[in-house]
């Protein structure tokens, strides 16, 4: 006998509305098992079908269980009785075992074999004579007396019948000869006859009823053969018309059943076929997730995933998915096992296999009474969508990124993803070449080329851009022009302006070198002026002190006409001076006056300038004030000095009356002490205004050198601002580059000499400056 192991104490509990079948062949092995018996027994179909039936077997089931069931199979007989079976994992659980023989053509071709749910009370008697059968203390089957007994009760009606007729007509026999000498010949063939009768009666009856089970086995074996039309007889009003009316309601319902079970098998057929035909992959797994069924779409989607799978799973076969668990598909079956037993409504869940990525939708599915009796699962494969979002995902983090150059791959796509890569890569390909077209005009801009465009045509918000870059490079265009001409004309003024500010700090620093020496003549004046002063004063105070100074005075009177003499020299040269001061007066203003006239012209950048052109007449104008006030006081000196000059004269020719007028002498000498002290004081005031016209000369030459400066770099800012601009080329001089207009040329850019120290002379240089002025002004007509 097979011993299956292991075994546990666990128990399980056949629910009351199982019904486990299968089917055997003559030696035991099974050809089929329907789902409840397959999910009870933790085996897959695969295990099952195939394997003989003692596969379920548990170790505690008497092995004389087993061998009256065998005889009663090929004795023909049914056979039923409790039985304790074993489930893979090793737990048991109990059933109520019915086996009949199928007979088919007369013949047995096949064991069926249908369990129920035992109730306890067959449980317990069952184990009490199992183990009563494994110690050999009692039997299945009655032996001695009782087999023997049994046996007699288990003789059939034919001979039990004629038994009792036999034991009838002996009886009878033993009472006729009991009764000969009382009984007469009619009364004793009235009981023959009436003997007679009754066995026949009773062979009839006997007849009558095997005759009624014959047929009624052969109709109950037509009926185990699916065989619902048999002619039963329902004309018979005694209790075997009973029997066979009953027998004919059981073949009605039993035909009615089979109508509607070939209905529900029939609409069970269509939705099959409608699932094994639909797009979506269908798989529908029992209670202990075998898989029980597989449309087309699914056994082809794991066809065609077969060998990625297989680089994770490497002993996964398609074709064998069928009757085999869903465990195979998860890391953690146990898991899954139990959030699938909890499962009472829709479930989602993905996973990733061999690099395919699964969707499945789970249901539970429920009989009439809402028990759990299968799962169903909608698997989606999502691979070639999974890589369509990531080669989309690519292309799209790639254009941000700012590479545009990648495409869709459309070798193995079609239908919806074919449509949609292809949409995808137009689209890559149209940003790319507003993109390309775009970034091409700007590199042309970077490099200075404001002639290109964006050519081409774009249509919505990249005709937008397109317009709005070309009309920004037409606008760059005009006001680069625009702003390179005032460039040149800024350069070119700017040349010209630095060109005049030299000449002029020139002329400055040479004025003031002459007013350098000028101050120094001045100091000297000013000192013979204070000595002519002292010496009146004293000549006075010799006249009133002696006539004995007479004498002497003669000497003095020369020395003060040697004096006078000098004094008349210097107030010439004075003269000679106030008027060189008088001409850079002039052409300080006449400077000024033109640069004014070139500030305004420059406009905005030339406002700075104009201000110290501005302050450059207004020191001009000073300096001709003072020049003027300077020549005012040389003149009434100098006229004085000629008076002094022609009264010394007169002294010297009257130098023979001194003695005798001594007193009036003395009044000249007064007067002449006076005016030396009114010229003494006009030369003082001669001194400061040439002081002052020394510093306001140093200021205009710190001024002149300060707007040189200015222009310099003004010309200097300008010519780099010119260079800048030619960086941008534009369609007016794509063909020739603008050429830088040349410096003015200055006439004067050497340093003008200093003038030698003046010598004093008494014709006046008024003319000589004015005719340099004139020279000079050719010179500032070019400024």
């Amino acid at each position: 006998m097979r011993v299956n192991m292991p075994v546990t104490d666990h128990e399980i509990i056949m629910q009351p509305d199982d019904i486990l079948v299968t089917r055997t062949n003559l030696k035991g092995v099974i050809t089929y098992a329907n789902d409840a018996f397959v999910t009870i027994s933790g085996f897959t179909r695969e295990e099952l079908v195939g394997n003989n039936h003692n596969i379920v077997r548990h170790p505690d089931m008497p092995s004389a269980a087993y061998e009256d069931m065998w005889q009663c199979l090929k004795a023909g007989r049914p056979w039923t009785a409790p039985v304790k079976n074993r489930t893979k994992s090793g737990d048991f659980y109990w059933v109520e075992a019915n086996v009949t023989p199928v007979i088919k053509n007369g013949k047995v071709v096949e064991y069926l074999s249908v369990r129920y749910a035992p109730s306890r009370e067959q449980i317990a008697s069952a184990e009490t004579l199992y183990q009563k059968l494994n110690a050999q203390q009692a039997s299945l089957r009655p032996v001695g007396v009782a087999k023997w007994l049994k046996s007699i009760r288990e003789i059939s009606l034919t001979a039990k019948t004629t038994m009792a007729l036999i034991l009838f007509w002996l009886a009878l026999a033993y009472l006729i000869y009991l009764s000969l000498p009382v009984l007469s010949w009619p009364v004793l063939s009235g009981l023959i006859l009436a003997g007679v009768v009754a066995s026949a009666l009773q062979f009839h009856n006997v007849s009558l009823v095997q005759g009624t089970l014959s047929k009624s086995i052969d109709i109950c074996h037509r009926l185990a053969d699916e065989k619902f039309r048999n002619i039963i007889d329902l004309n018979r009003n005694d209790r075997m018309g009973d029997f066979l009316r009953a027998q004919y309601s059981m073949q009605v319902k039993l035909n009615s059943d089979m109508a509607y079970t070939r209905e529900i098998a029939s609409h069970a057929m269509r939705i099959k076929q409608a699932l094994d035909n639909v797009q979506s992959n269908v798989m529908v797994a029992d209670q202990n997730l075998n898989i029980i069924y597989m449309n087309k779409s699914v056994q082809e989607t794991f066809n065609n995933a077969q060998d990625d799978i297989r680089t994770q799973l490497k002993d996964f076969d398609a074709s064998q998915l069928l009757g085999s668990n869903i465990d195979q598909f998860h890391k953690n079956p146990q898991h899954q096992r139990t959030l699938l037993a909890k499962l009472n409504d829709t479930f989602t869940s993905a996973l990733v296999i061999g690099g395919r990525h699964m969707n499945l939708t789970v249901n539970p599915v429920l009989d009439e009474n809402q028990n759990r009796i299968g799962t169903v699962v909608e698997w989606l494969d999502r691979t070639q969508e999974v890589k369509i979002e990531k080669e989309i995902q690519s292309i799209v983090d790639n254009v941000k990124a700012g590479i545009l150059d990648q495409r869709v791959d459309l070798t193995d796509k079609e239908g919806f993803f074919l449509n949609l890569s292809e949409s995808i890569n137009e689209l890559s390909e149209v940003v790319e070449n507003v993109i390309t077209t775009i970034a091409t005009v700007m590199s042309g801009v970077a490099e200075g080329d404001l002639t290109g465009a964006v050519e081409g045509s774009f249509h919505g918000l990249y005709e937008d851009c397109q317009m709005d870059i070309n009309n920004s490079l037409e606008k760059l265009t005009e006001v680069f022009n625009q702003v390179r001409e005032a460039s040149d004309f800024i350069r070119n003024t700017a040349q010209e302006i630095a060109s005049g500010n030299n000449n002029l700090s020139q002329r400055v620093e040479t004025q003031a070198a002459s007013l350098e020496q000028t101050a120094s003549s001045m100091e000297q004046l000013t000192s013979t002026v204070k000595a002519n002063a002292d010496n009146a004063q004293q000549a006075n105070d010799i006249a009133h002190t002696t006539q004995k100074l007479a004498v002497k005075g003669g000497s003095v009177v020369e020395s003060a006409v040697e004096a006078m003499s000098e004094i008349n020299q210097s107030s010439n040269k004075i003269a000679d001076i106030i008027g060189v001061i008088d001409e850079i007066a002039f052409q300080t203003n006449l400077l000024a006056l033109n640069a004014s006239v070139e500030a305004a012209r420059a406009g905005e950048h030339g406002r700075g300038f104009s201000v110290v052109a501005t302050e450059v007449r207004n020191l001009a104008q000073r300096s001709a004030v003072a020049a003027k006030e300077s020549k005012e006081l040389i003149q009434s000196s100098v006229q004085k000095v000629r008076s002094g000059t022609s009264y010394v004269n007169e002294t010297g020719a009257a130098l023979t009356e001194i003695v005798a007028s001594v007193k009036k002498v003395n009044d000249i000498i007064a007067e002449i002490a006076a005016a030396s002290t009114e010229q003494a004081q006009g030369i003082t005031q001669v001194n400061q205004a040439v002081a002052q016209m020394d510093e306001i000369t140093q200021q205009n030459a710190a001024l002149a050198e300060q707007a040189s400066a200015a222009s310099v770099s003004m010309s200097e800012q300008a010519v780099t601002m010119a260079n800048l601009l030619r960086f941008f080329k534009m369609k007016e001089d794509a063909a020739a580059q603008l050429e830088p207009r040349p410096p003015l040329k200055n006439v004067s850019n050497q340093p003008t000499p200093s003038p030698a120290k003046p010598k004093v002379s008494s014709t006046p240089k008024v003319a000589t400056s004015s005719s340099q002025a004139m020279d000079d002004g050719e010179e500032w007509e070019e400024f």
